[in-house]
Formats: C-alpha cells, sequence, structure tokens
C-alpha cells in the first residue's frame, strides 16, 4: 500500500511543471466559466424581480371612463402573450405619486388640489417567454391605435429577457468549450506524464505489476489536475468578486449549488480525462512493444 500511495504521488510530481501549466489554464477557463455564469445569474435575478412589474403601461385618455376601461381591457387581455391586466385609477395613480415623490409630491398636491392631472392607466403583465423587446413594441403599436389609449410605454423587461436568452446561449457555449478544453488539457497532461514515465512503467509491467498499479495514477492525476484547477479558478474568481464589489458595490454571489456543480464537473471531467489517456498510453505502448 505504501509503495503504491508513492507511485502515485511520483507520478503526479514527475512533470511538475506541465502539471503546474495545465492548472493555470484549467483555472483561467474556470475564471472564464463562472464570469459568464455571474453574468447569466444576475440578469436572471433581474428578470425575476421584473416579472413583479408590468411590461406594459397604458395611459387612458381622460375622456375614458372606468367601466369603458375595463371594457377594452378585458378585449385585449384575450391576446394570447397578456396574461392579465390591472386597471388603475386617476385617484390611485395621483397618491402613488404623492407616496413616490415625498415632500415633493405634497407641494405638487397642494398646487392641483382641485384637479388630478395623471390619467388612469392599465399595467398590462405579459408572458416573459414571449416577452422579447420586439414583441412588446407590436403589442404596444396594436394598443396605442385604440381611441382610447394616448400613450404606451415600456417598462424594460423586454430588454432583459432578450439580454437573460443571449448570456443563456452564451453560457450553454462556453459550458460546452470550457468542459471540450479542460478534458483535452488534463488528457494531455497525463499523457505526457505517462511518456516521461514510460521506462519506469515498462519496468514495473515486466516485474509483474497488476493492471490497477499501472492505471490508477492515470486516473489520480486527472482527479487531481481537475479538482485543484477548478478550486484555483474559483479562488481567483472570488478575489476578482471581491474587488469587484468594493468597487461597484454589494454583487450577490454565484450560489454554493453552482460553485459545488463545478468542482464536481472537474473531478469527473479529470478521471474521464485520466481514462482515455491510459487507454491512449497503454494502446501506444502495445504497438511499440
Amino acid at each position: 500500500m505504501r509503495y503504491k500511495i508513492q507511485n502515485l504521488f511520483t507520478h503526479i510530481g514527475r512533470t511538475g511543471l506541465n502539471n503546474l501549466l495545465s492548472l493555470i489554464a484549467l483555472a483561467f477557463f474556470t475564471v472564464l466559466l463562472n464570469t459568464f455564469l455571474f453574468i447569466h445569474t444576475s440578469v436572471y435575478k433581474e428578470l425575476d424581480l421584473k416579472e413583479t412589474v408590468p411590461a406594459l403601461v397604458a395611459f387612458a385618455n381622460d375622456t375614458v371612463v372606468e367601466k369603458d376601461a375595463r371594457v377594452f381591457a378585458d378585449q385585449i387581455q384575450k391576446k394570447d402573450d397578456i396574461l392579465y391586466i390591472d386597471y388603475i385609477s386617476k385617484e390611485e395613480n395621483y397618491n402613488r405619486a404623492e407616496k413616490q415623490f415625498g415632500s415633493l409630491g405634497s407641494l405638487i398636491k397642494d398646487r392641483v388640489a382641485n384637479s388630478n392631472p395623471f390619467p388612469a392607466s392599465l399595467e398590462i403583465y405579459v408572458n416573459s417567454a414571449n416577452g422579447s423587446r420586439k414583441r412588446l413594441e407590436e403589442i404596444a403599436f396594436e394598443i396605442e391605435s385604440n381611441d382610447e389609449i394616448d400613450d404606451v410605454v415600456l417598462t424594460g423587461q423586454g430588454i432583459l429577457t432578450d439580454l437573460f436568452h443571449q448570456t443563456n446561449r452564451m453560457t450553454i457555449a462556453s459550458i460546452s468549450i470550457t468542459i471540450l478544453l479542460t478534458f483535452l488539457i488534463i488528457r494531455a497532461a497525463v499523457l505526457k506524464t505517462a511518456q516521461n514515465r514510460h521506462e519506469e512503467i515498462q519496468y514495473l509491467d515486466l516485474i509483474g505489476a497488476t493492471r490497477g498499479h499501472l492505471r490508477i495514477p492515470f486516473f489520480i492525476q486527472g482527479i487531481f489536475l481537475g479538482f485543484c484547477g477548478t478550486i484555483l479558478g474559483l479562488t481567483c474568481f472570488y478575489l476578482l468578486y471581491c474587488l469587484l464589489t468594493f468597487q461597484l458595490g454589494t454583487l450577490e454571489f454565484l450560489p454554493y449549488y453552482q460553485l459545488i456543480s463545478i468542482v464536481v464537473a472537474g473531478v469527473i471531467i479529470g478521471l474521464f480525462a485520466g481514462i482515455f489517456a491510459q487507454r491512449k498510453y497503454f494502446k501506444l505502448f502495445r504497438n511499440a512493444m
């Protein structure tokens, strides 16, 4: 057992510089992946908060009474993309403005004590799956073309939805590329180590070393590189996160399940890279013999 452990450390330490460069490369790709995940998670959280806010606000004419406005809301609510519509009266918008502006709102209220300058409005909630900015603009144009409506404004949910879809595609692409590059880097590092130990491995095979004794160091080195590379990358990314937090204010870090998933993925990729590396090496070794 002691010799097997020594064999593992000898295998890993034989090409120390090569392993070090591999760890640096793995850490770099881990930082890039975490950056995409961080942006994607942040946009998703903002979009989740935006779902509590109407995607569109349609302002009704002053000549439109509440009954007519509600009838109009029921008509346009039948559109597939619209989830529901809230009617906000002139008085409620007036009270909202007073609360929003605080002391300035009280001053405005005193100036317009005998009239209400705020129109009634329809707060329109749209299915977020189809809430791209282009689609929201189409809905706004359709609603604004009615005589009951003076103006329709977008609250910004469409921009966030488009940004979320873009970051989603970029994150999927970055995950795929990172997995492939991580696999190739670890596989190349393990093969390089095996080539440097070729005479020693050949000697061990001649004196009757078991199959597991010869192959386990490949797996362990792959796992070691995958684990340490992701840990180093996460550490570097956390330092960058602390720097950004100091410069830009409070930013929420990646959730724990994502961090654990990254480390576990690194270990699994390292294991498979070690398996493929040992298959490649022993296939070449048999052909050479």
